[in-house]
């Protein structure tokens, strides 16, 4: 698990990228499912 400082050094790093995307929502949904599935999750 991560600790509590890099758990939220991560959101706010994750909110920032997504304040201002360049990629429509749509795509973005996909490439991080996409990403999430090459790491090996599952949906």
């Amino acid at each position: 698990m991560l600790s509590a400082e890099t758990a939220k050094s991560y959101r706010d790093f994750y909110d920032l990228v997504r304040e201002d995307p360049a990629l429509e929502p749509q795509t973005t949904i996909l490439v991080g499912l996409a990403a999430a599935m090459a790491a090996g999750c599952e949906p």
